[in-house]
């Protein structure tokens, strides 16, 4: 189907508990550094070459995450309202933060209203979801106005739409808080119309490996390229690209005059997402993780920081010899290539501390993490926040320094609840997945 939706894995979110999500990493051994999204200040655009954003937004709003092509563009021609069902109004303040932001730094002449709305945000049951999705964590639909009407069938395919006039987004009732917030950003943000997911884009939520779960200052740019004036709905490819130099000149003055963009692979994206399957046999998922590291080395982009985290996730139970090479390549890597202040630089130094934590390094342990928290509170990322202060804590009672063992461990609870709500036994797993980062503990 064309039903555009993402993947919250929670096993490789597991670095996000214990220092991302589903990490499909982006920065490539021998990456250019003008081909990778760079993270700026809020406000103060994406640095980076705006040729290779350019065929990037191409990429997202004609063509489907399957792999479709969308024969026209798609956005809304009149001001779009956002109707949220009763039923998550517990969430009505992260909505409307949602909304906002993307009125004042997009442009996007959308609100919250409790009537008529071109996007419906609809809680559905988890078990009729995943019968049609069962990787899903959410899903935005184009031209249905309810669940039933989903179940039916009775919605157009992206690629069939003559233009964008609703959509509803569902998420499941079991979803724990940090999912729904989750869902709100991207599935919106998807909804306005730049339907497609890139693995090759490292700082945005159009990508199903989920680090990154607040829109960023690369979506901000995405829907305000989509809803300048200059480009409207029904336009082919080819015009739109004729356009895009000057907007981008005029929107992004941040951005660089070099570089090249990276190219999609649909062979090194089924080997890493049969690697992150966890339904899948571990020898499976193994081989596949070897053989997306192989690939992505040749790609030379951020996706061979996701692989090798994968690689290292899978071999660390039983070889964590091969585990703790991997994560240190893919800490450096993040760090020449993204920056110390990027979230994916702090996956990464979450799965070294892992490392430094079972070979008793507890000092290394608070070092890397400290750098690591500071952009976790920056992204405002509870469960990230979480993971780091529950390895914190170990590492400081090791050390002896209980008070602030103790204070660590508060803040991590405090992050967890915040993240999974009041559900114990989510916490208690999220906890464990902590501790099941540690060679000795699996």
């Amino acid at each position: 189907m064309e039903a555009g939706f993402t993947h919250k894995s929670h096993w490789l979110r597991l670095p996000r508990i214990f220092a991302g999500v589903m990490l499909a990493g982006f920065v490539g051994g021998c990456a250019v550094q003008g081909n990778l999204p760079g993270a700026s200040p809020a406000g103060q655009g994406v640095a980076r070459a705006n040729s290779v954003i350019a065929e990037e937004f191409l990429a997202l709003v004609f063509e489907t995450e399957g792999g479709v092509r969308i024969p026209r563009l798609l956005k809304y021609e009149e001001p779009v309202r956002v109707m949220m069902d009763p039923a998550l109004a517990a969430y009505q303040g992260d909505l409307e933060q949602v909304i906002r932001q993307i009125r004042r730094r997009a442009g996007v002449d959308i609100a919250v209203t409790t009537g008529a709305a071109q996007i419906r945000i609809q809680q559905v049951p988890a078990a009729a979801l995943k019968r049609v999705y069962p990787t899903a964590a959410c899903v935005v639909v184009p031209g249905v106005a309810s669940f039933a009407q989903f179940q039916r069938g009775q919605y157009p395919r992206w690629s069939r739409q003559s233009r964008l006039e609703r959509a509803t987004v569902f998420i499941p009732d079991n979803a724990p808080p940090y999912i729904v917030r989750a869902c709100l950003n991207e599935e919106i943000a998807q909804a306005l119309g730049p339907v497609n997911d890139l693995y090759r884009v490292s700082d945005t939520v159009f990508n199903d490996d989920n680090v990154f779960n607040s829109l960023t200052e690369y979506d901000l740019l995405i829907l305000k390229l989509l809803y300048s004036p200059e480009l409207q709905q029904g336009m082919g490819q080819a015009a739109v690209r004729t356009r895009l130099p000057a907007l981008l000149a005029q929107l992004n003055p941040a951005g660089t005059q070099n570089g090249t963009a990276s190219r999609g692979d649909r062979r090194w994206q089924r080997l890493i997402e049969t690697a992150m399957n966890s339904r899948n046999a571990r020898p499976a998922r193994l081989t596949a993780a070897t053989q997306a590291v192989e690939r992505a080395r040749r790609l030379g982009d951020s996706r061979l920081i996701h692989s090798l985290l994968i690689y290292g996730r899978l071999t660390l139970r039983n070889r964590a010899d091969l585990a703790a090479p991997a994560f240190q390549e893919a800490y450096t890597l993040a760090q020449r290539q993204l920056g110390p202040d990027n979230l994916r630089t702090a996956l990464a130094a979450m799965h070294v501390a892992a490392v430094a934590m079972n070979a008793g390094r507890y000092q290394d342990v608070l070092t890397l993490t400290t750098p690591a928290l500071a952009t976790a509170r920056r992204y405002k990322d509870p469960v990230m926040i979480a993971g780091i202060q529950g390895m914190r804590a170990l590492a400081l009672a090791r050390l002896g320094q209980n008070r602030a063992a103790q204070a660590a461990r508060l803040d991590s609870l405090a992050q967890a609840r915040y993240a999974f709500g009041e559900n114990a036994q989510q916490i208690a797993v999220a906890q464990a997945e902590i501790e099941g980062l540690m060679p000795d503990n699996q």
